[in-house]
C-alpha cells in the first residue's frame, strides 16, 4: 500500500505525570488483561476493565492503550499517561463522507427498508478510500489486546465496532469506559480520586489536527 503520513500539530502537558508503572509488588503480578465474559460486547458496562481498576492493568506488553477523544479535550481535561491519542471523530470517522476521513458511518437498511445497522454498530461504516482498511490495520495491531477510553464510553464502542467489522477479534477489545463524563453509576476516570496515572489538563492552549494519510484512492460511489 502507499506510504502513510500522519501530520498532527499538538501540545501535551506532561509535567508531573509518570509514564511508567509504580513499583508495586502486587501490581507486577498482573501480566495480562482479564478475559471478557461477553467477548462480543463493546459496551463499557460489560468490560472487566473500568476507571476504578484500569491502573492495575496499565503498561502490559501485549496491550495497546488508545484514547479516542479530541486533542483539545486532551489539553483541557487531561489524559492518562501511557495512552496514545487517536481521535475517533473527524480523524478516523465522520457522519458523512469527508475528504481525509477514513470512514463515514450511517444507518444501514436492507432492500425492504428494515434496519440492519444503526449508527456506530458493526456494518454501519463505509470506507472513503480504497486504502482505508489498510490504514486502520496499520494503526491498530490485530495481534494485541487494545484498551480504549473516551469521553463517555461511546466513541470507544463505535471504534471497537469498526474494528470488528474489519475482522478484529472482539475478545481482544476492551472499552475501559469514561474519562471525563460519567454515565449513570459509572464513574469517570478523571473523577476517580485514586487515579494515579491521571495528568491534569489546561485550557491555555488550543490544538489544530490535520490528518494527512498521503496519496489515497477515493471510492467514488459510497452507498
Amino acid at each position: 500500500m502507499k506510504k502513510i503520513f500522519i501530520s498532527i500539530l499538538t501540545v501535551l502537558m506532561v509535567a508531573g505525570c509518570s509514564a511508567a508503572p509504580v513499583n508495586n509488588e502486587a501490581e507486577q503480578e498482573i501480566t495480562t488483561l482479564p478475559a471478557k465474559e461477553k467477548p462480543d460486547s463493546m459496551l463499557m458496562s460489560d468490560s472487566p476493565i473500568n476507571p476504578t481498576n484500569l491502573d492495575n492493568y496499565m503498561f502490559l506488553e501485549d496491550t495497546m492503550y488508545v484514547d479516542t477523544r479530541s486533542p483539545n479535550q486532551i489539553l483541557e481535561e487531561g489524559y492518562i499517561a501511557g495512552f496514545l491519542n487517536i481521535p475517533f471523530y473527524e480523524f478516523l470517522v465522520s457522519y458523512k463522507p469527508t475528504e481525509n476521513i477514513l470512514f463515514s458511518m450511517s444507518l444501514k437498511r436492507d432492500e425492504n427498508g428494515e434496519m440492519i445497522a444503526n449508527l456506530g454498530e458493526v456494518g454501519s461504516f463505509t470506507p472513503t478510500y480504497e486504502e482505508s482498511e489498510d490504514i486502520i490495520k496499520d494503526l491498530f495491531p490485530m495481534d494485541k489486546n487494545i484498551v480504549f477510553i473516551s469521553t463517555a464510553g461511546v466513541e470507544a464502542a463505535y471504534l471497537m465496532n469498526l474494528l470488528v467489522q474489519l475482522g478484529y477479534d472482539g475478545s481482544k477489545l476492551y472499552n475501559a469506559g469514561t474519562f471525563s463524563n460519567g454515565m449513570g453509576n459509572i464513574i469517570a476516570y478523571r473523577d476517580y480520586e485514586d487515579a494515579k496515572y491521571y495528568c491534569e489538563g489546561t485550557n491555555v492552549y488550543s490544538v489544530t489536527v490535520t490528518p494527512n494519510w498521503g496519496e489515497l484512492t477515493p471510492i467514488e460511489e459510497i452507498q
